[in-house]
């Protein structure tokens, strides 16, 4: 949501959704244009420009420009666009992806059902759910990685609850909050990454993710 001209209450609903890269970049051009014009100092904008990017919500935003003057990010409208519809048999069937030792990588828009079943032991399984096409509010992703690595974009504001199985000195990251906020999607992700790796993330300017945008 770019910025604009008007102001948010306090008690907006909309505070706690997750901001976007565009909210973000919004919030630079701000501080640099008021740093351009004397109103922050250079070591100010190096530190506000570190919360911009770090920050995850609207609420997170705000204070940020809050002694500046100009235009605003504001939440959007509260609720999200409808789903698609789906017919159920579409909807229904999993999408089964299988692989050994290689790369399995989704991304842009793609359909994706109730049930989405991934497997490639030794390998690299990407899945980015930023443009998908969801046919549920709810999405099971099971995941079959060991010994390999596991990394998972969602759609801003979509919540995750992970449990796989990590034993063997494998490893669970995520930093998508767990509980449910409709009208949002929710993922629910299962299965194992024994001896390998699962990351779950909203796509981040600062962050490891930098080389997804390499895919082919």
């Amino acid at each position: 949501m770019e910025a604009n001209g008007n102001g948010t209450s306090p008690d907006h609903p909309a505070r706690g959704m997750r901001a976007s890269d565009r909210d973000r970049d919004a919030v630079a051009r701000i501080l640099q244009d008021a740093a351009g014009e004397g109103r922050i100092t250079l070591e100010e904008l190096e530190e506000r420009l570190d919360r911009t990017y770090r920050a995850r919500t609207y609420a997170d935003l705000e204070p940020i420009t809050a002694d500046l003057p100009g235009d605003r990010v504001v939440p959007p409208p509260v609720g999200l666009a409808p789903r698609p519809r789906a017919n159920r048999p579409q909807a229904d069937a999993p999408l089964v992806m299988r692989a050994k030792a290689g790369t399995i990588a989704r991304r842009g828009n793609w359909y994706v059902p109730r049930r989405v079943e991934v497997s490639n032991p030794y390998g690299d399984i990407r899945l980015d759910f930023r443009q998908a096409t969801l046919l549920s509010d709810v999405i099971h992703i099971e995941v079959h990685g060991p010994w390999g690595q596991t990394k998972i974009i969602l759609p801003e504001s979509a919540t995750a609850r992970a449990k796989v199985d990590t034993s063997w000195f494998g490893s669970l990251d995520s930093e998508v909050p767990e509980v449910p906020a409709p009208p949002a999607p929710h993922f629910r992700i299962t299965g194992s990454v024994k001896g390998g790796s699962l990351k779950v993330r909203y796509r981040r300017r600062l962050d490891d993710w930098t080389a997804w945008s390499d895919w082919g």
